[in-house]
């Protein structure tokens, strides 16, 4: 089982790296190379265990810029 480093994002955060393979075999990376922009969500599943799951974008409303 890989493991990943927790990294800073911003002031107010933290991030994981999903390895680009898993997300191309999922079909969330364009043709480009590049990650689609897709909504998850983030559960906490337990004391420092987390779910990541892919959400249906029509069933996530678009944020407003």
């Amino acid at each position: 089982m890989p493991i990943h480093q927790l990294t800073q994002v911003g002031r107010t955060s933290g991030g994981v790296v999903l390895p680009k393979s898993e997300l191309r075999a999922l079909g969330l990376v364009d043709e480009d190379g590049n990650v689609k922009d897709q909504p998850v969500r983030v559960t906490q599943t337990d004391a420092g265990t987390w779910e990541v799951s892919v959400i249906d974008p029509n069933d996530y409303p678009k944020s407003v810029a």
